[in-house]
């Protein structure tokens, strides 16, 4: 069946939400995308990647249903999102079996015979696992595939899990990519499965008997592109697409991942080349339905999904290992440019609004000393740093970072005075949206550096912040703000660390770091948090009144900052 937009309306997208059984009994949730035709247009199956929901994919959908296609998108079981089960649980052959349900339910509804499957990062590995046997699949459609996934885990975790577990160690309740899994069942099932290496990948592809585009990621951190070429060389059917500039995870890149998606969206429809987006024609949904579709969902998935921790539990035992980032070359070169950008001045008040463990401080008394050593006499050191926590444990990590570090510069304090600090805890949740509600605890026109580092995407309201960091900003003041991107991934940081002389203490904490990553990225998905590109940024510096002086990427391309004055 040819897909058909000739009756097609990008702005009468619909979607459904529907339930059925997995092969195991478990409930699987999903959602129908269509324009009002379940029968008689094709359709597409779009699994989600690992650790994420049906609701990364809405865009996706809403982009195949605008091209004549009806689409089911789908939470796998025991996994996140709002299907049955939980997520220790977790196994490949299980997400094998959600998949193959999935063409089930379109066939007992009379829906299709057979539909594309689309996959992404792991859920690829399950999607040519059930391609082998499952014939409904019309046509395989994988974005930065695992195929190896030993290879892949040895590379996060800088350790072979899969092969100390053949070795016979007992792994228990572990970290998988960022969230707690039952390790033996987890690598037992997918040894047993021929699913753990690339091996079975080169066995699962060599049977495959339907095309399979592959688009790979260049910048790949986790999946190397020689064990692609190696799964796909000898299979006719398959296509190897390259996504120049991409990260694992795409969408690090709007640019990459705006040509993954029409290539993707072109792949849905026909088997054909890419003709190029002149000849494309391909048609664009209704950015205020998804935007409208995205709030609904985000409202189930808060619900579904609710934290089992307190932000201040939460962010103390984030801050614990945070540290490790120290001797990360990306971080310290973040470190440097806030600095550089705050330009301090003699005398000068500084306020760390979000000071964590106290990194940015310390870095903020060692270059004041530099700059006493080069320009500044006896006394000219900034006058007082102020640093603001959610969390009891940051404020002790911070005093105690600030004790060392003035430590260190003893001789030269004891000849003309330390700086006064001050640490104070305060929840910026706790701010009103408007005016005249609570409020910080400083008078008008205190400070005249203000530095709110990786803070203001983990507020409900950060405009809230904003507003009262005009406030007490004094007139001329520097005002540096930043937040990681939308959809950044760390993964090269992290290998770039990792490839370090890190103790095995450290090797620890990073784990634990991207584990919480995990558990940021889902609070991301359901609305807790959101991260800003340089543009809203800049956006929101300009509402609350500071004037935006300039722009920059850091900590690897991954975050932004700006650099504003009132």
């Amino acid at each position: 069946m040819i897909a058909d937009t000739s009756h097609v309306h990008t702005g009468q997208i619909r979607t459904e939400f529907v339930c059925f059984a997995s092969r195991t009994g478990l409930k699987i949730a999903a959602c129908l995308d269509h324009c009002g035709d379940l029968r008689g247009r094709p359709w597409v199956v779009v699994a989600p990647k690992y650790g994420e929901t049906k609701k990364n994919n809405l865009q996706l959908a809403y982009s195949l249903a605008a091209n004549g296609l009806n689409v089911l998108r789908f939470d796998q079981t025991n996994h996140v999102g709002e299907s049955e089960g939980r997520m220790q649980d977790f196994t490949l052959p299980g997400a094998v079996d959600d998949i193959v349900a999935c063409y089930d339910f379109l066939e007992q509804h009379g829906y299709a015979r057979e539909a594309v499957l689309v996959s992404n990062s792991l859920s690829a590995r399950c999607a040519f696992r059930a391609a082998v046997t499952e014939r409904r699949i019309k046509r395989l459609i994988s974005v930065v595939g695992v195929v190896n996934m030993q290879h892949t885990l040895s590379e996060v975790y800088r350790e072979d899990i899969f092969g100390t577990y053949l070795q016979g160690r007992h792994w228990g309740l572990t970290d998988i990519l960022g969230f707690d899994i039952n390790g033996e069942i987890f690598l037992g099932t997918a040894v047993d499965a021929h699913m753990h290496d690339l091996d079975g990948t080169l066995a699962d592809l060599a049977a495959l008997r339907v095309p399979l585009t592959y688009f790979f990621a260049m910048n790949d951190t986790w999946v190397d592109y020689r064990d692609v070429v190696r799964a796909t060389e000898n299979q006719p059917l398959a296509r190897l697409v390259a996504i120049e500039g991409a990260m694992h995870e795409v969408r690090e890149n709007p640019k990459a991942a705006e040509e993954v998606f029409r290539r993707v969206v072109w792949a849905c429809l026909t088997e054909a080349d890419y003709p190029g987006d002149e000849h494309a024609k391909l048609q664009v949904p209704d950015k205020k339905l998804i935007l409208q579709q995205n709030k609904q969902e985000r409202e189930r998935l808060r619900r579904s999904e609710m934290p089992a921790e307190s932000e201040t539990t939460f962010w103390s035992g984030y801050l614990e290992k945070y540290s490790v980032l120290e001797k990360s070359d990306d971080y310290r070169q973040y470190m440097e440019l806030l600095g550089r950008l705050c330009a301090f001045r003699p005398g000068a008040t500084v306020l760390d609004a979000g000071c964590g463990n106290g990194m940015f401080g310390r870095w903020v008394l060692h270059e004041a000393m530099r700059q006493r050593r080069v320009k500044f006499a006896a006394g000219d050191l900034p006058s007082l740093y102020v640093g603001l926590d959610l969390t009891d444990r940051g404020l002790r990590d911070a005093l105690g970072h600030h004790l060392h570090a003035l430590g260190l510069h003893r001789d030269e304090l004891l000849r003309g005075g330390p700086p006064g600090f001050g640490y104070l805890r305060f929840d910026f949740n706790d701010l009103a949206e408007a005016p005249g509600g609570p409020h910080l605890p400083f008078a008008d026109a205190t400070f005249d550096v203000v530095c709110c580092s990786l803070v203001l995407s983990y507020l409900r309201r950060p405009q809230a912040l904003l507003r009262e960091l005009q406030r007490i900003a004094r007139p001329g003041a520097v005002v540096v703000l930043s937040s990681m991107k939308p959809h950044c991934d760390m993964s090269a940081i992290y290998r770039d660390f990792m490839g370090q002389q890190v103790t095995a203490e450290e090797i620890d904490r990073a784990r634990n770091l991207l584990r919480a990553a995990g558990k940021i990225r889902l609070k991301e998905e359901v609305g807790h948090y959101a991260f800003f590109s340089d543009a809203e940024l800049a956006a929101l510096a300009l509402e609350a009144g500071f004037a935006v002086r300039e722009t920059f990427p850091s900590l690897g391309n991954q975050a932004v900052v700006v650099k504003a004055q009132k």
